[in-house]
This record gives structure tokens, sequence and C-alpha cells, in this order.
């Protein structure tokens, strides 16, 4: 994954040979010994790359082979269409001419990206932090590394014009391949790992407390009024960094802290990135087996675990936290159920322990149809209740009304899917994006009818030190 001058004239080379005809994908694959993640993301940044991870698989890119750019000619903001118009275009780029390595391990990569939270806001034509995240934005990463339980792959891929012979394509990737192969082992030799995160400069609340217990409150009277059921309201900050962030030191100190949590980054500038640890999923496909989980209700971990323990039953026995569980999990339940898919019997929420956060969640599973895709799961949940609110129509009028910055990405879904359907996607919380040195910090609470403005603003703090931690920044007073 190299970003010296001379694989950026290789590179604008490729370009130019690949427009000369229409072409065709070419992919190479090759096994890798044991590699762990700090040495991929050590590799010199190339301006686009991503990382993904849940549980003991993860998957990092670099790159691109081909783009889907929702500025490019898709539809209408609604997020179904986009969603929609993404699978149609990624449809295209899978059923063109594709030639693999027979010789090797046969793969193609994945489309990596995600959809803005409310594409009909939009964050991308306004000047600040998400010019180049539009509502739909996907990467057919040029290098893809792969690692789990049964090891780690490396997946090469290139577009060829036409005039190129096929198995010209496929030694020039192999030697590429094997070049990048050699760097990640004499990386993972080394120990490398990304360095640190340069200190915080400067902290500015973009909405105070005041500012907050007025919205709160009006929006309880939304709810009172038996408008909308939930609203899950929105607050940011911002850090200024001494320097422009390496994204890959703030993804490896979000990791270290928070190994339960989905890690996502995605990058598509140097200076341009997402990178969080959201702490539940929208849904994830492999074959016809669905899961997904409802995550609603918190509370702060304890300082022991004898008040930890007390904390995490308060949270269980909580009827304010119990209600919003529960909307989530019927949200989720009856979302799933008009598309087709029906979840069996729903089983009693149970903790989920963070480092600095402690949540209700349900887990659900459920079998597809056949030929089902992964984004058709994401259309009918996002965004679920756990992120906007119910009713959803409702929730999201309060939103627009009353949250002063645009989400953006924040809390929208991103993930990665492949040419079968398969895939993953969590929403895009506890992160942040930057631009330059700068860095815009998210962080929300569901409102219900029992909900207080003073509780809530302590569970937005509480949750925005995920990501000031991994910036090094002292916690929030």
């Amino acid at each position: 994954m190299k970003g010296s001058r001379r694989s950026r004239g290789r590179r604008a080379e490729e370009a130019l040979e690949a427009a000369r005809g229409a072409g065709y994908f070419a992919s190479v694959t090759l096994r890798l010994p044991s590699i762990e993640p700090e040495a991929v993301l050590a590799s010199p940044s190339v301006g686009v790359r991503g990382f993904w991870q849940s549980g003991p698989r993860w998957i990092a890119h670099a790159g691109a082979a081909a783009e889907i750019d929702s500025r490019e000619g898709a539809p209408g903001p609604a997020p179904g269409d986009l969603i929609v118009w993404t699978r149609e275009r990624a449809a295209k780029l899978f059923a063109e001419s594709w030639v693999l390595d027979l010789d090797g391990d046969a793969r193609r990569p994945r489309m990596h990206g995600g959809f803005a939270f409310d594409p009909a806001r939009r964050a991308d034509r306004e000047p600040g932090f998400w010019e180049v995240f539009p509502g739909a934005r996907f990467v057919l990463p040029a290098y893809e590394v792969e690692a789990d339980e049964r090891g780690a792959w490396l997946t090469v891929t290139r577009r060829f014009s036409a005039g190129t012979l096929r198995d010209q394509a496929i030694d020039r990737l192999r030697r590429r391949a094997t070049r990048t192969r050699e760097q990640l082992a004499r990386l993972e030799r080394q120990g490398a790992a990304p360095g640190p995160v340069p200190s915080a400069t400067a902290i500015e609340e973009l909405l105070d407390r005041p500012q907050w217990q007025r919205a709160v409150d009006e929006i309880l009277e939304e709810i009172r009024s038996g408008r909308v059921r939930k609203v899950v309201l929105a607050r940011s900050i911002d850090i200024t960094l001494g320097r422009l962030p390496d994204s890959a030191a703030v993804l490896t100190a979000l990791r270290t802290a928070n190994p339960l949590a989905h890690l996502y980054l995605m990058q598509f500038a140097r200076d341009r990135f997402l990178v969080g640890a959201a702490p539940e999923l929208i849904g994830s496909l492999r074959g016809r087996r669905f899961r997904t989980m409802a995550v609603g209700g918190s509370t702060p971990r304890g300082a022991d675990p004898a008040s930890d323990a007390w904390l995490g039953r308060q949270l269980l026995d909580s009827r304010k936290n119990r209600e919003e569980h529960l909307v989530v999990v019927e949200d989720i339940v009856e979302r799933l159920r008009q598309v087709g898919v029906r979840i069996g019997a729903v089983p009693k929420p149970a903790l989920l322990r963070l480092p600095r956060i402690q949540h209700l969640r349900t887990d659900l599973e459920a079998e597809t149809r056949s030929g089902t895709h992964i984004l058709s799961l994401v259309d009918a949940l996002h965004p679920t209740a756990a992120v906007c609110g119910d009713p959803r129509a409702g929730a999201l009028d309060i939103i627009r009304a009353h949250e002063t910055e645009s989400r953006g990405w924040y809390a929208g879904p991103v993930g990665w899917f492949d040419e079968d359907g398969n895939g993953e996607f969590a929403p895009a919380l506890r992160g942040g994006v930057a631009r330059g040195p700068l860095l815009r910090l998210y962080a929300a609470a569901g409102l219900v009818s029992d909900s207080r403005a003073p509780a809530e603003w302590d569970e937005t703090r509480v949750k925005l030190q995920t990501m000031l931690a991994a910036l090094g920044v002292a916690r929030m007073r």
C-alpha cells in the first residue's frame, strides 16, 4: 500500500491505459502470514483507505479500482432511493468482465463505504466537514487485506484496458501483490504501528447546556402530546489538534480501548476521514443468516465492581431505559416483518458493558429468503429508533428542526458488502469526522416521556469520552 511518487506515477499511467478501452477488472489474492492490523495501518496512506472490524474478523483497504458516488447521477434524496441506486451500480460493476487468478485464491474485493444519516440534508454541499461524504459513497479497493481465525489474505485489483492480454494482467498483479506482501511482512516483523495522535489544543462546545435544555424540553412536549414516542437528539463538539492527525493512529487508539465495538474508518482524502467505534450493528448477513441488535438505554460504568454491578441492575430495572430500549426492539421487529423477515422469540435485554458506558442490548437473529441482499435489509431498518426515534417520519422532522449542525454520515450506515449480497453495517456512532487538524465529534441521547435534560446531557458527555480518550483529551466537565 505504497504512497511514493513512483507509485503515484504508476497509478496515473494505469488510469490512462484503462481509459483507452472498455477494459476489464482483474484480481489476484495471496495468502499472508499471520498479521496484525497495526502493520497494515502503518503502511503509508494513499489518501483513500478504510478499515472494518467486528469481532475477530477485520478488513483493511486502500486505493480505489472503482467508486460509486451519489454525486454522479443518483436519484432524489430519499434514503431508499439511494440504497437501491447503490445496489444497482454495484451489480453493474460486479457484472463487468473480470479475470481472477485461478492458480491461487480466487476472490473479488468488497464494496466499502456508507450513507448519510439524512440524505435530504445535503451536508456535502455545506462548507465544513462533509464535502467528500455525499449521500452515498463506496469504494472498490485496489488493495484489500482480510483476516479472521482462518488466516489472512491480500487481494489486489485494478482495471485494465481491453487491449491488455489477460495473462499479462494477472502477471502484473501477481508481482504487485508479492511486493505488497513483502512490505507488510517487513512491517509485521518490525512491530510497526501508526504514530501517536497529536495533542489537542482547543475544545469548543457547539451547543451549551441552556440551549440543550430548551431543545429537550420542546421535544418532550412533542412526546407528551402523543405526536412521537421517542426522539434521538444529537449534539457535537469540535476538537483542534496541534497538527494533521493520521487516521490510522486514531483508529488504533480506538481499537485498543474498545475491543467489543464495531470499528470503522472511511477515508476519502488524506485530511478527510470518518472514524469511530460503534457499540451496535444495523445488520450482518452471511448467506441466509441475518443478525442485528437493539441497543438503547444507558448508564455509566462504576468505579469498582460493586458499583458497576449496582449501576447495571439499576439500568435493567429502570422504567425509562426499558421503555427507550423496547421502542428500538419493536421498531426493528416490525420493519423486518414488513420485508418478509420474521424474528423468532425476542430474548430479554442483557447488559452491554463498554469501557465507559453500559447499555441494554437485545440480540436478534433470523433466516432470510435466498438471494436477500444486505442493502435491502439496511434499507428496511435505517434509520432505526436507536438513532432517530419512533415513529420515524415524525422523529426525523423534529431532528431537522432542532439540530443546528448537520449529522452528515454520523449515525448513518457504514460498512461493506460483496457481490453475493453478504455484508455488515453499523451506524456511525461514537465517532468523529476530520477536516485537517479539526475533528467534530458527535453524541446523542434517546428522549422518551420520562427523560430529563440534565441526565441526557450527562449521557452524551459519557458517549463523547470514547473519541475524546482516543484523542488523548482529558474528561470534559
